[in-house]
């Protein structure tokens, strides 16, 4: 959500008490939620039962903008914690404006949620009391629990005063606009033409207002279509394409000019990287099942065709064989680099393994060991599970994460210990000078607000292993998603950027709990930076929830712009036989893969990974798969409000001319359909039945007629961004009964 032009640093913890509520528990108050007591199971509110409405009514001291709300919990998930909840807010305690719906996770972090605040004029809502409304508790049939609540936001009067009175003027101008709405659906035109003249208002943009005559007045369906495409070209519609649900298309790479099969073999824990410029992959080592790998292979994509660089890159100056090492890529130079491998701790004796640290030089073909071990040089220590990316503008490479190998609590008997490892923390290497630099070591302190943005200490970070970590270097960021850390180590944000200029930490709140992909170690994320988008691809995944490791596959797209994540693909499929089936259509769920992304061509390719099969724990696989993400075009969104305005055109001839009607249905509205799509076709097929459907409707016939034209203005406003239509709410709706 977009920051208001207010001054930010008067961000602040707002005073409140309790206003209201539904019901309580003896001993567990509302008062309870001022107090952040963690240790204490009984500091909490708790609602008699769970039949709605269950709330509570916060008064604020102050009426203020409140842009952040805080939640803390027990030491230890409960079954009364929110999986759902709604917060209200407004000027008055039955205002129910709605500022959030979301849910909290099942353990003790603390979570802090960003609340609506701006309108579509971008004035804000000034509160005084919010209502939160639980909705589901995350144990079934269970009562409702909060434990501390805490507000954030404005109160300074001089501001909150300002923006009083133009949430009061957003609110005349809509009941204006509504009533404009009303008078002219009635054809109150007379009402209409003073109210506009007198208030000054538009009750939307001149061109939709031209549409709607086109369509309502004047029944010119060719001219609507016209005017549709004309708004496509002009850009209305953008907003819309970039909301369409898109449609992911598996297929298995076809290798070409290969007649000896040479191709990289079975394996997981590899390593890919991407040269999009000149359309290279490469791939380094991994484990088969039985060993570490040492092999480098390079796809070729604009030939289909691999080919193996060396079969054992450490005869030739080059890492040992590995897995679970990372390795990134240096467009502007040619470099790939190494860092980091899975390491058995009972397999050394005497001193710790090192951490190397290689460059490969892919013009030269020449392998360098740029030192031995990066610890001594003020790097991370030996690690794997890690993530790195490089910033070719400044030549810098980032590592964060991963779980340290040689560490004393991994070395250690203590069987405590050793379920809580150690982890790495923030790194950086700037090529040119050789030099390492810890920006963000592996501790965490509380959220904090700061110059109006949710910070972390910009000295600390919460680490984890098998997370996702992506760069985008026009915004100069680095997004963290995802991995796994113990359980001792909380409040650890899921979703967080770093600003490479400024050194800023901002966790990203993340959305209810089915409204997001699943934490894990089997994610996958890549980042477009021409869309601003991030993806992830999910497979095996552990559920906290579940004593069974859940499989899935799914894929989500998350626009960074709008903070917001949509689930474009999901297969629960886990039966052996489907997927068997399924083999040359879509890869299997599995773990240890690689997934890196074309930003020229917009293809994912995957490769390999560990299908983890019970009966087969040696069984890896060497299946190549590319993902593309099918979008909407201009010409298909034409079509699509082409067909929309031809079917209500085909109801209106029908009305007076059912053979009329049907040869429009056979001429012009089915050369819109694609009848190779079953759904189209049904479809199609339903709107010819209405052909021998007695109407039986009585009233005027014109009467009608506005109806359904109004009907398809109303469908067509969808098209348009929000700023640019009519209000979607209804005058009469509006009136208590």
């Amino acid at each position: 959500m977009d920051e208001p032009s207010t001054s930010s640093d008067l961000c602040k913890k707002l005073s409140y008490s309790i206003h209201s509520y539904s019901s309580y528990l003896p001993t567990y108050v509302p008062e309870n939620i001022l107090h952040d007591n963690q240790e204490d199971q009984s500091s909490r509110w708790s609602s008699m039962s769970n039949s709605p409405p269950q709330y509570l009514i916060l008064k604020l001291q102050n009426t203020s903008i409140v842009k952040y709300i805080k939640f803390g919990k027990y030491e230890r998930p409960h079954v009364c914690n929110l999986k759902r909840f709604k917060v209200y807010g407004g000027l008055g305690e039955d205002t129910k404006i709605e500022l959030l719906y979301s849910g909290l996770n099942n353990n003790s972090d603390l979570e802090i949620f960003n609340l609506r605040h701006t309108l579509d004029n971008n004035s804000m809502i000034p509160v005084r009391y919010i209502r939160l409304e639980p909705l589901e508790s995350w144990g079934s049939n269970f009562n409702y629990s909060l434990w501390y609540v805490e507000l954030l936001g404005i109160d300074d009067s001089h501001i909150v005063s300002s923006e009083i009175t133009r949430f009061y003027q957003f609110r005349e101008e809509t009941i204006i606009r509504l009533c404009l709405k009303h008078f002219r659906q009635k054809h109150y035109d007379l009402a209409a033409n003073v109210l506009l003249q007198s208030s000054h208002i538009t009750l939307e943009h001149p061109f939709l207002s031209q549409l709607y005559d086109t369509i309502v007045t004047q029944g010119n369906y060719e001219m609507a279509e016209t005017s549709m495409d004309q708004a496509i070209n002009d850009g209305f519609l953008e907003s819309f394409m970039k909301r369409q649900s898109f449609k992911p298309i598996w297929n298995l790479v076809k290798e070409h000019d290969n007649p000896g099969k040479r191709r990289p073999c079975m394996r997981g824990g590899h390593q890919m990287c991407i040269d999009s410029t000149n359309g290279m992959i490469y791939l380094l080592g991994g484990w088969d099942g039985h060993k570490d790998l040492s092999d480098l292979w390079c796809f070729t994509i604009s030939t289909s065709t691999w080919r193996c660089i060396s079969i054992n890159v450490e005869e030739h100056g080059g890492p040992s064989p590995r897995s679970c090492h990372k390795i990134c890529i240096d467009m502007e130079r040619k470099q790939i680099f190494v860092l980091g491998r899975f390491y058995e701790v009972q397999s050394f004796i005497g001193d710790y393994p090192q951490s190397d640290f290689y460059v490969y030089d892919i013009e030269q073909s020449q392998w360098t060991l740029i030192c031995a071990d990066t610890n001594i040089m003020g790097g991370p220590k030996l690690l794997f599970d890690h993530q790195m990316v490089m910033d070719s503008i400044s030549s810098t490479i980032y590592v964060f994460g991963g779980r340290v190998v040689a560490s004393s609590t991994r070395c250690s008997s203590d069987e405590t210990h050793k379920n809580n490892p150690d982890f790495s923390g923030f790194y950086k290497y700037h090529v040119p000078t050789n030099t390492w630099t810890c920006i963000l070591p592996d501790t965490f302190h509380e959220i904090k607000v700061q110059d109006g943005l949710l910070t972390h200490n910009p000295q600390t970070v919460a680490s984890r292993g098998g997370h996702s970590i992506l760069l985008h270097s026009k915004m100069r960021r680095i997004y963290i998603f995802g991995g796994q850390r113990q359980r001792w180590a909380q409040k650890c944000p899921e979703f967080l950027w770093y600003d490479i200029e400024t050194g800023v930490t901002q966790a990203m709140p993340m959305p209810s709990t089915v409204d997001k992909p699943p934490m894990g170690y089997t994610q996958r994320a890549t980042i477009d930076m021409d869309h601003d988008e991030i993806y992830v691809l999910s497979s095996l995944s552990k559920d906290k929830d579940r004593r069974e490791d859940k499989v899935q596959n799914a894929f989500w797209v998350y626009f960074i712009k709008q903070n917001k994540w949509i689930c474009i693909y999901k297969n629960h499929n886990s039966d052996e036989q489907y997927w068997n089936r399924m083999q040359h259509l879509e890869p299997c769920p599995r773990f240890a893969y690689q997934l890196v992304y074309d930003q020229k061509n917009k293809t994912h390719y995957l490769f390999g990974g560990n299908p983890g099969r019970s009966d087969a724990q040696n069984l890896r696989l060497d299946d190549f798969w590319e993902l593309k993400v099918y979008r909407c075009t201009n010409t298909e969104l034409s079509s699509q409000c082409k067909l929309l305005i031809r079917k209500f055109k085909f109801q209106e001839i029908k009305k007076k001319d059912k053979v009329a009607a049907m040869q429009f249905l056979q001429t012009s509205v089915s050369e819109l359909i694609d009848h190779s799509d079953m759904e189209q076709t049904r479809e199609f097929q339903g709107t010819a039945a209405l052909l021998f459907k007695d109407d039986n409707q009585t009233g005027d016939f014109s009467e009608q007629i506005h109806k359904w034209r109004c009907s398809l203005f109303d469908k067509l406003c969808e098209f348009f961004p929000n700023s640019m239509v009519q209000p979607k709410e209804s005058l009469v709706d509006l009136i208590p009964l």
